[in-house]
């Protein structure tokens, strides 16, 4: 029988929690990695129980991140995934406290997405339009703000005259992205 303590099996359970609560695979796959991750150094400690994780434990991996050169924006993502895995516990009633509370995200600067300059827009579109698809799905991305998932999935039937329409898929929900001429063209 699995110890109910263990953390590689609270783990296979918070993968299996945030399955069944219908985060995206990325959120799924990010927090896992990162939740192993501290599951791997604990590791190294010789602590394999989710009581013994501590906030000296949780700060002193934090420090390990920064060491290996993390930017402080992963390093606070990863922080993110273990707070939220010790929330889990918490309320599975695994753990009666929650270690990763008293932990601090490091400090990061958060900066606006960079624009293309002229320059790159038109080198970009200059360096597919001998390819139809390719100039079509670059002329998207940088005209309707699409994410790169819900254009992997468009399908031609998606397109309306009001604009594409973005069936819902993982928790993201139904949208329609209205189309400017540009990205009408290209897609004609």
């Amino acid at each position: 029988m699995a110890d109910e303590k263990d953390l590689k099996t609270n783990h296979e359970k918070f993968i299996a929690f945030l399955k069944d609560d219908k985060k995206s695979s990325s959120t799924i796959l990010a927090y896992g990695k990162d939740v192993y991750q501290l599951i791997e150094f604990a590791g190294e400690k010789k602590i394999s129980q989710v009581g013994s994780i501590t906030a000296e434990l949780i700060e002193e991996f934090k420090s390990y991140l920064q060491e290996k050169n993390y930017t402080p924006k992963s390093v606070s993502r990863k922080l993110n995934s273990i707070k939220t895995f010790f929330r889990f516990l918490i309320t599975q009633k695994i753990i009666d406290t929650d270690p990763a509370t008293a932990v601090t995200h490091p400090k990061y600067e958060i900066k606006p997405p960079r624009i293309l300059s002229k320059m790159e827009y038109r080198a970009l579109r200059d360096a597919c339009r001998n390819d139809h698809r390719m100039a079509a799905i670059i002329e998207l991305l940088l005209q309707s703000g699409i994410r790169i998932g819900e254009l992997a999935r468009l399908e031609l039937d998606d397109i309306k005259e009001k604009g594409i329409e973005i069936n819902p898929f993982e928790s993201h929900e139904k949208r329609t992205i209205p189309l400017n001429n540009a990205a009408r063209k290209a897609i004609d």
